[in-house]
């Protein structure tokens, strides 16, 4: 069996899948593979298989979105100091948002701040009258949708998100803020994504090797921001209980789109 032919035909397909037609640059960025394999090699196997020519997407539509997902990241760091990360996700990520799409955002904080910030920002974007996603209603052109929410001590996605969509995102993912590196420390915590898309963690993973390791023999000490953050997580979480469907929930992160994973 040629693994190589196999890999490219399930990578299009995967694009397709998300109405999107790959190129051969973005073929070898994500290739669906727990092998590595050279840019040389990936591209004499395109060669042989003569594939036809893709059509590039619509760049203004893409500049326009990560243009303003950029503003409202240096925003949310100007305005929350708490937020190490604002990244960027999703189709606008991918290279192949539709005009009429909302712009995905992750966030990441410091510790014990998660719902602080989470509920700081809700009412922040309201007041501001930022366009932004609301639960229960129709994705609208350009509003932001925080989908994905991490403490910086909890940063490898736990087992059940583990999937080939979560994988892809991550090697996409475009970080508008980076704070304490903490950009390559959650490359570099999330090494499971190598079993799918070998070929993209190896392209951003170096960057991650000069991180330093999470402390994981640090203690936890009740402290005043702990207690406000516990209180907002259930303020939030009392509000939220009846909507959650496949949504995963907890005091040190959240994620939403359940219909996506």
């Amino acid at each position: 069996m040629d693994q190589l032919r196999e890999s490219i035909l399930k990578t299009i397909r995967y694009g397709r899948y998300f109405r999107s037609e790959y190129g051969n640059e973005e073929i070898k960025e994500r290739l669906i593979s727990e092998k590595i394999y050279s840019d040389d090699e990936i591209e004499a196997k395109l060669g042989a298989m003569k594939l036809p020519k893709v059509k590039k997407t619509n760049s203004e539509i893409l500049v326009n979105k990560v243009s303003q997902a950029e503003k409202l990241g240096e925003l949310l760091a100007e305005r929350f100091p708490a937020i190490l990360l604002a990244g960027i996700t999703g189709s606008v990520a991918a290279g192949y948002p539709k005009a009429n799409e909302d712009i995905d955002l992750m966030i990441i904080t410091k510790k014990d701040s998660l719902w602080i910030i989470r509920l700081g920002v809700k009412i922040w974007t309201r007041m501001n009258k930022i366009p932004h996603r609301k639960y229960g209603k129709k994705q609208r052109k350009d509003d932001f949708c925080f989908n994905l929410w991490l403490e910086e001590e909890s940063l490898k996605l736990p087992v059940n998100r583990q999937n080939l969509k979560n994988a892809m995102d991550l090697i996409l993912m475009k970080p508008v803020v980076n704070k304490n590196k903490i950009y390559e420390k959650f490359i570099r915590e999330n090494e499971w994504v190598k079993k799918y898309v070998a070929n993209g963690y190896n392209k951003i993973n170096p960057s991650a090797l000069w991180a330093s390791p999470l402390d994981r023999g640090a203690k936890t000490y009740f402290s005043l921001g702990s207690v406000i953050n516990w209180v907002a997580f259930w303020l939030q979480y009392w509000y939220m209980r009846k909507k959650l469907t496949g949504e995963t929930v907890d005091l040190k992160r959240a994620f939403f789109h359940p219909k996506n994973r």
